[in-house]
């Protein structure tokens, strides 16, 4: 088990993927602002599946293959729509960093939605959440 997937997140992170490609089906879009480094924000649409609590703010990239699938950027054209995520790499500055990426091809019929492992495993009762009392 990737460790990652254990803590409280908001959003799908490459590793929630466990190394391979998932066919999800699009819930809802909605707007999101994510902070990054430094304490930026930036405004994203946040893509929300069926099945799924986590959502994955979109990218430029991401976006862009969406559309190219579904025939433009309203959002309404893509609720209901099969897209394939699978997990990758990409140049943020100096460094790789895992991603998330959209197949460019709109799945086929046979392929069934996946689904992600975005919900930690079970705790054990009585295991500790506070990261400072191992400290």
């Amino acid at each position: 088990m990737d460790v990652r997937s254990l803590f409280d997140k908001a959003y799908l992170y490459a590793y929630d993927l466990q190394g391979r490609d998932v066919t999800v089906t699009i819930a809802k879009v909605t707007g999101g602002t994510l902070v990054g480094t430094g304490g930026k924000s930036n405004k994203k649409p946040v893509l929300f599946f069926n099945g799924t609590k986590k959502g994955l703010a979109l990218n430029i990239t991401n976006a862009r293959s969406i559309a190219a699938m579904y025939g433009g950027f309203d959002d309404k054209q893509w609720i209901g729509k099969r897209i394939t995520l699978y997990p990758t790499t990409t140049q943020f500055g100096s460094q790789t960093v895992e991603c998330i990426r959209i197949r460019p091809s709109i799945p086929a019929a046979k392929v069934k939605d996946q689904p992600i492992s975005d919900q930690p495993a079970e705790r054990e009762p009585g295991a500790d959440d506070d990261e400072t009392a191992a400290s």
